[in-house]
C-alpha cells in the first residue's frame, strides 16, 4: 500500500476549510429563515420565498433578530456562571498531547458535573 504524503488527513486541507466556511456562513441564515417559515409564514416554505422575492435581501436583513440589552446580559451572566464553575468544581487532572511546540496542556475534567449542575440550576430557576 501506498502512503501518501499527508496521512494525518482523509481529504485536502482545501475541503476542509471549505466545510468550516460554509458552516459557519450557511447555517446561522438557514436557522432564521426556518423560525420565519414557522412562526411568521405558519409554515409554508412557499410564503417565505414569495416574501423573500418580493422584498430581496433587504427584507431577508429586516428578519434577522436584533440584539437587545437582555439578550446582551443573559449570555455575559450565563458565560461567566459555566467559567466560575469550570474553574470551582473539582475534577481529575488530565494532561493533554504534547504539541509540536513541547508544551503539554493541563484540564480538569469536571466538564460532565459542570453539564449537571447547569441542568439543575435550570431547573432550579425554573
Amino acid at each position: 500500500m501506498v502512503e501518501s504524503k499527508n496521512s494525518d488527513t482523509v481529504h485536502s486541507p482545501i475541503v476542509t476549510y471549505a466545510s468550516m466556511l460554509s458552516l459557519l456562513t450557511l447555517c446561522p441564515p438557514f436557522v432564521i429563515l426556518l423560525w420565519y417559515t414557522m412562526t411568521v409564514a405558519d409554515g409554508s416554505v412557499f410564503n417565505t420565498f414569495e416574501y423573500l422575492n418580493n422584498n430581496g435581501l433587504q427584507g431577508f436583513l429586516n428578519l434577522w433578530p436584533k440584539p437587545t440589552l437582555l439578550a446582551c446580559k443573559i449570555i455575559a451572566v450565563y458565560a461567566a456562571f459555566e467559567a466560575a464553575l469550570q474553574l470551582l468544581l473539582p475534577g481529575p487532572t488530565v494532561y493533554g498531547p504534547i504539541s509540536p511546540a513541547g508544551n503539554r496542556p493541563v484540564y480538569k475534567a469536571n466538564g460532565v458535573a459542570a453539564y449537571l449542575v447547569t441542568l439543575l440550576t435550570y431547573v432550579a430557576l425554573w
